[in-house]
């Protein structure tokens, strides 16, 4: 008889182990839109990612005027390139240094009579946003030249010496001829970066804020770190990712089936 119930007792266990395991694989989605962490961190996302825009039409303005070959043009070819070279660790901190109360930036603007404009930068949500969005903008911008660059060697030269002698200013051509020619490049720029937005900001945060004030600059990918290595919340930050992963798919194919539509028509 014993025997038996040993054997039959075999069989009982694996139901509730899978239930638990279930539970709490729930209780973490619960847990995650229930506290307000997640809105606070999607907030943080969506600061960089209306961003983009801003980033898109200087990174388009400095390719045509590199593709026209201003004076200077070969020298700011690679000064505008080389940031993108270096990695957003150095990035991070090189903004760090500027910015901090005792930084470069304090220092030329109390230089100049402009005592009232400086403050620690990294201390408060706003300021610091100005200077993650700064260090962004500054890394993205020759990539973007690059891209555009590319995409501009492709559009005949006689469209733009046409528009030119109807006698189309710089930027009418820029936005009436160029932007709508250059829309595939464009649709791609806007993918790679809403790309990474949401799953590549952790090494430049990491380094220029770490996060801070509080959470106040902290975006999903970092705050998985932070729970899957500082506090060992692994399951929680699993479930963080396959959020990330949903929203980066999302509005990545949003993207994509916009500027299909506006291709069509």
């Amino acid at each position: 008889m014993l025997p038996c119930l040993r054997f039959s007792s075999l069989f009982s266990l694996p139901q509730p182990i899978s239930v638990s395991w279930a539970r709490i694989g729930v209780q973490n989605y619960i847990d995650m839109f229930s506290t307000g962490e997640f809105w606070l961190l999607i907030r943080n996302n969506l600061i960089f990612l209306i961003s983009i825009p801003g980033i898109l039409l200087i990174s388009l303005s400095v390719s045509v005027l590199l593709f026209e070959e201003v004076p200077g043009w070969r020298f700011f070819r690679s000064v505008y390139y080389l940031p993108t070279i270096l990695s957003a660790v150095v990035v991070g901190f090189l903004m760090q240094i500027l910015f901090t109360a005792q930084g470069a930036v304090n220092e030329i603007l109390a230089s100049v009579g402009l005592d009232m404009l400086t403050r620690n930068w990294l201390g408060s949500a706003p300021t610091a946003f100005i200077v993650l969005i700064t260090a962004f903008y500054w890394q993205t911008l020759g990539q973007g030249v690059l891209i555009f660059l590319a995409g501009l060697s492709v559009i005949p030269a006689e469209v733009l010496e046409a528009a030119r002698l109807d006698g189309a200013g710089w930027w009418r051509r820029l936005l009436r001829i160029i932007f709508p020619l250059l829309a595939p490049t464009v649709a791609y720029f806007l993918v790679i970066n809403i790309i990474y937005v949401f799953v590549g900001l952790f090494a430049l945060v990491y380094s220029t804020t770490g996060g801070g004030p509080g959470r106040a600059t902290t975006p999903i990918d970092y705050m998985i770190y932070i729970k899957a290595f500082q506090s060992n919340e692994l399951g929680y930050a699993s479930a963080l990712s396959v959020i990330l992963l949903l929203l980066a798919v999302l509005f990545a194919w949003l993207q994509i089936r916009t500027l299909d539509k506006l291709a069509v028509d």
